[in-house]
């Protein structure tokens, strides 16, 4: 098979579309990615706040300009990807090649703002002297630091070409991340009437249950002599019902054509009030299982799940009941849309998305019942095992050969996920405490399943999820019409961005490890080196671990 791919995204009829190989330019993607999750982790703007000036402001205001880009680039993607509009990425220049020259210029201009920021964000020496000739050098430093990366990219004809063929695209998207970045601020600011509304609501219901309750309206403090809880933002209801939202909004407009407008929209209100109820449901359940005796559980384990669990529920919910009652489905022509059964496409999706959807519920309702140490483990595993097994003979399409290359992948991914460990996260970790408290066989067992877990069911879990399924969901919605290993820039690095997404305060090295894993599929398009590359690392992470003792890096 030959290396060649598409190094655009696939876009609606109409687009320009161009066919080159596009292992070079998504290195150019990782480099980039990988020089602003470095200068993110590694500078603070909150050493600027002692210089009092506009200057350091603006310079201080940075990491918003970064996720307003972030939340313009989505909804190009996104306005790509669904065909809402045609987004044009024209073909002169694409046919060259990267500049090594230009590559070499970013690579200085990069070294130089590293330089120039470290000094810069000390804010001691010469800035509160001349805070404006600071500033001004450090943003045309990375200006030049930018421009030089897209030079290398493409010839600066193809972006000007490209942003004048899409210029109402970037507008919209350009708005949207404005909007999208202004509705954080504005959460903020709400959050504080809701949370009284639930308050009293969970005062209202404890008083049912129990006779003599804690109320504390002017801290927010509610329960029982026995356990009480903070009505906090989160608590308040209000994340769940801005996720179940955007869920809902995205999905409705994806669905826009199979489903019936405005009767649809009813789904919005419905789930956010369908997301506090579960939130005040929620609290009040956290307060009577700490009350009957079970803080540990309340506090950890039901406290932290609890709230995502009831998120699931509700979005899965109206995905079904979109699929199949029959008010919400568009009727052409008046008659009733047949029932097709589970098409071929379906039992693929199953295939793949199953073992990882069995993985997380199983992970979510075993972490209900744990106190900072998930003892059902095994529960997930056998979840996993199982739907991998029922889909056992759609598998056996994939090629499952290995080569040493994507064991010398998942080393290197293993050397790097260790050395970047936040010495923040490196804290005592509760297995060793947890382990020793049982007996010689019970914590030897449990230690055996989640090695088997962590080296061999979660690899291929995750590879299915989103190597198999993901990557290829990002080119074309018929996801079985594209092969097994193919990839754009857009899948390669949303794929990777959604697989570091998954790892929490780790997205970093995940983000990292992603992308190292899916270029063990794309070199030989085997699934078995992405598979192999990905169980090297978890079981690399394991041994040393056991050979240093620092459970933190696996827990």
């Amino acid at each position: 098979m030959s290396d060649a791919v598409p190094s655009v995204v696939s876009v609606p009829a109409g687009a320009t579309v161009t066919t080159v190989p596009a292992g070079a330019r998504i290195g150019l993607i990782a480099l980039l990615l990988a020089e602003i999750l470095y200068l993110s982790i590694s500078f603070d703007t909150e050493t600027l706040a002692p210089v009092n000036s506009v200057w350091t402001v603006l310079a201080g205001w940075s990491p918003q300009y970064l996720r307003v880009a972030i939340a313009a680039v989505c909804a190009v993607a996104l306005i790509a990807l669904t065909g809402i509009r045609s987004v044009r990425w024209t073909s002169a220049g694409a046919q060259e090649g990267v500049s090594r020259g230009w590559l070499a210029f970013h690579l200085a201009a990069f070294a130089i703002f590293i330089w120039l920021t470290r000094r810069f964000f000390t804010g001691s020496g010469s800035v509160p002297v001349y805070p404006g000739v600071w500033t001004a050098s450090w943003l045309l430093t990375g200006g030049v630091m930018v421009a030089s990366w897209a030079q290398a990219a493409f010839p600066q004809k193809h972006w000007w070409t490209t942003a004048r063929d899409n210029r109402t695209v970037i507008a919209v998207s350009l708005l949207t991340g404005t909007a999208i970045w202004t509705a954080s601020f504005i959460s903020e600011s709400v959050w504080m009437p809701l949370a009284r509304y639930t308050f009293n609501v969970v005062t209202s219901l404890l008083g049912l249950f129990y006779s003599g309750t804690i109320s504390r309206p002017d801290q927010l403090i509610v329960g029982t002599p026995k356990f009480k809880v903070l009505i906090s933002p989160e608590c308040s209801g209000y994340e769940g019902i801005g996720l179940i939202l955007a869920f809902l909004t995205i999905y409705l407009f994806l669905l826009r054509k199979e489903l019936r407008f405005p009767g649809a929209l009813i789904l919005l209100p419905i789930g956010a009030a369908a997301m506090w109820i579960l939130n005040v449901g929620r609290i009040v359940a956290l307060i009577a299982i700490g009350s009957a005796g079970w803080p540990a559980i309340a506090a950890g384990g039901f406290h932290s799940q609890a709230g995502w669990i009831a998120f699931n529920a509700v979005a899965l919910g109206f995905v079904a009941l979109t699929s199949r009652a029959g008010y919400f489905k568009r009727r052409p022509g008046g008659e009733s849309l047949p029932n097709p059964g589970l098409s071929v496409a379906d039992s693929s999706t199953t295939a793949t998305l199953g073992p990882f959807v069995a993985l997380l519920g199983g992970a979510m309702l075993t972490g209900v019942f744990s106190a900072g140490f998930d003892w059902l483990y095994g529960v997930r595993v056998v979840a996993a095992l199982a739907v991998l097994w029922m889909c056992r003979r759609s598998y056996r399409a994939l090629d499952w050969r290995c080569s040493w290359t994507g064991g010398a992948i998942g080393a290197g991914t293993a050397i790097l996920w260790v050395l970047m460990f936040p010495a923040t996260l490196n804290e005592p970790s509760a297995w060793p405490l947890a382990l020793q408290s049982a007996d010689t066989f019970t914590a030897g067992a449990w230690l055996a399943i989640r090695l088997f877990g962590y080296v061999l069911v979660v690899p291929v879990v995750e590879e299915l999820a989103f190597r198999v399924y993901a990557m290829r969901r990002l080119i074309d919605s018929d996801v079985d019409g594209v092969p097994v290993g193919r990839l754009t820039v857009a899948s390669f690095v949303v794929s990777s961005l959604l697989f570091g997404a998954l790892h929490g305060p780790l997205w970093v090295q995940g983000t990292l490890a992603g992308m190292a894993f899916a270029g063990a599929l794309y070199r030989r398009r085997r699934f078995g080196d992405a598979v192999l590359a990905h169980a090297t690392t978890n079981g690399l992470i394991a041994i040393y671990v056991f050979v240093t003792g620092e459970w933190s890096v696996w827990s």
